[in-house]
């Protein structure tokens, strides 16, 4: 009987003050629940949030902050539960000290859910336009803690990872760096006055979100290219490494003046092609969580390579596209396997450069994308009919 009259004490008190829908219940029963309020004439708007402080959080000192956005259709109570406690990135927050803001996606009537809708459309509305909410829940947080202001970070999973490029469009004077988990982007026209680090890591056998697009949603290859242009990066890697006996690859991208981007492609993890997931498994010793932190706190440093691990080489796949037949030039690594796998991460191929030029027989390849890992080098191979 109690929890019932707590029950509708909330919902009484989400009805005297939301002008929407209210979110999720479970939020307010959250330690970690905050509330950003906005009065516009009669209307009284409520976006909810949940904060994690960090055990040793010092107001002398100050800290970092991370706001890390949910996917469409989760509660902000339950994002936190799952990636925060479960996945390890509440004790990381302690132990590094930074705040973790968790915001909660507004529901939206049309599409009857929680979600965030990326784009600034210029309105001064916490619950209209979702940069400015987060701008503003930024500004709340800081007025509240110590917040190093050359520090504060935007990451996302899924609907989140949209959110967060939005973020890095429109509110890079606010954000140092943004990670991207399972996301994609809408398009949007970005002009930034200085480049923004960009960490992404996405899984070649994501169906929500595919690696390669659908006709709703851009590929990750044309989400790279874009941000390489937009952050005047060269349009190879930098550095290409094969982790986990081939299960993640890892393309670093690094320009002047701050400028880098780092794409992670999961491969296979636990033992299944890369899902639509927050990834958790480790890569290095580490967990995606920690990688991520880790580029935060420096990017474009490479920080986040394995010192122990070999460099790709070099090599020349020709031509590509290609029908029947794909030739394979190295002089440095005799020997070593060629895999060539689907997108699904199935091994199609298995081969070895006895010599070189090496010629591969494809002509049983269906036509489509494939990947060839070749000396801890990742390329993309597009088989034609």
């Amino acid at each position: 009987m109690q929890n019932l009259l707590v029950l509708f004490v909330v919902i009484l008190f989400s009805s005297s003050l939301f002008s929407q829908t209210p979110t999720c219940l479970q939020n307010a029963n959250h330690p970690g629940y905050q509330t950003l309020i906005q009065v516009i004439g009669a209307d009284t708007i409520v976006r909810e949030y949940i904060l994690h402080v960090p055990a040793e959080y010092d107001e002398n000192s100050g800290s970092s902050l991370v706001v890390n956005m949910h996917g469409f259709g989760d509660c902000a109570a339950d994002f936190e539960e799952a990636v925060g406690e479960y996945y390890g990135f509440n004790a990381l927050a302690d132990e590094e000290n930074f705040l973790i803001a968790y915001p909660q996606g507004a529901y939206r009537p049309e599409k009857e859910d929680n979600y965030w809708e990326p784009g600034d459309n210029g309105a001064s509305n916490i619950y209209e336009n979702d940069v400015f909410f987060i701008n503003e829940l930024v500004t709340e947080i800081s007025a509240k803690y110590n917040v190093k202001q050359d520090r504060i970070f935007a990451c996302g999973y899924s609907n989140g990872g949209m959110m967060a490029y939005s973020l890095a469009c429109n509110s890079s004077d606010v954000f140092s760096a943004i990670g991207i988990m399972s996301g994609t982007m809408l398009e949007e026209d970005c002009t930034l006055e200085s480049p923004i680090p960009i960490i992404i890591f996405h899984g070649i056998g994501d169906e929500v979100l595919p690696y390669y697009g659908n006709d709703w949603y851009q590929s990750v290859e044309q989400v790279v290219n874009y941000w390489l242009g937009v952050n005047n990066l060269p349009s190879e890697p930098h550095v290409t490494n094969e982790l986990e006996n081939g299960n993640v690859i890892i393309d670093q991208y690094i320009g002047e003046q701050n400028a880098c981007l780092e794409l992670f492609t999961i491969i296979e993890e636990f033992d299944k092609p890369g899902d639509h997931v927050w990834f958790s498994e480790e890569i290095s010793n580490k967990s995606p969580s920690e990688i991520m932190w880790l580029f935060f706190s420096e990017p474009c440093s490479l920080g986040t390579s394995n010192d122990d691990l070999e460099l790709g080489s070099t090599i020349t796949i020709s031509p590509n596209p290609c029908k029947d037949m794909l030739r394979i030039e190295s002089t440095s690594h005799i020997g070593e396997a060629i895999n060539i796998y689907d997108m699904q991460g199935r091994l199609m191929i298995a081969d070895r450069l006895e010599k070189t030029p090496k010629i591969v027989n494809t002509s049983r390849l269906a036509s489509g994308i494939y990947f060839i890992h070749f000396n801890g080098e990742l390329r993309k191979l597009i088989k034609l009919d």
